[in-house]
């Protein structure tokens, strides 16, 4: 899940993964009703099969820290989609990189759980199928590193330290 807040601060809308819906549900915080489901495009697709994930073909979603966009990982798509905020307009995807397993055709990176650096200006998807990290330029949607981390990795997060 993640949350959408009003100009205080609350909670305006919730925004949820579903088992089986390659895209994501809004929640109306107050009225707590699901008020939108938004399905990601067929274009990129052609993943999940090969990576048994066509139950839970999305995951991973976060709101940018200024909260103007909302970005959110596709297992189906083998990428992260961004939309705006609040209208959820697709902005833009960035693709993730493909495996390449021994004696088979290529298979997708698995996007998992996504973070922002402090600024927002780079986000990082755990990409479990893939044994890494991906950098993206939040600006223009470009990969800009690969970072290799070892098995499964999934459940990350931004850690800043105060300089000397």
């Amino acid at each position: 899940m993640a949350f959408d807040t009003n100009a205080n601060g609350s909670t305006k809308r919730i925004f949820v993964q579903l088992s089986n819906l390659n895209g994501f549900a809004v929640v109306d915080f107050a009225k707590h009703t699901e008020v939108a489901r938004v399905k990601f495009p067929d274009h990129p697709g052609g993943y999940g099969a090969a990576e048994v994930r066509l139950n839970t073909p999305s995951h991973g979603i976060s709101v940018a820290p200024n909260g103007k966009s909302l970005w959110v990982g596709s297992t189906v798509a083998n990428a992260v989609f961004q939309y705006s905020l609040p209208d959820l307009k697709l902005l833009g995807y960035c693709s993730m990189p493909n495996v390449y397993p021994p004696n088979h055709a290529p298979t997708g990176s698995v996007p998992e759980w996504i973070t922002f650096t402090p600024d927002g200006s780079a986000l990082y998807v755990s990409n479990s199928g893939a044994a890494s990290i991906s950098a993206i330029d939040a600006r223009t949607r470009k990969l800009t590193a690969i970072i290799p981390v070892g098995e499964v990795p999934k459940r990350i997060n931004t850690l800043t330290l105060p300089g000397p």
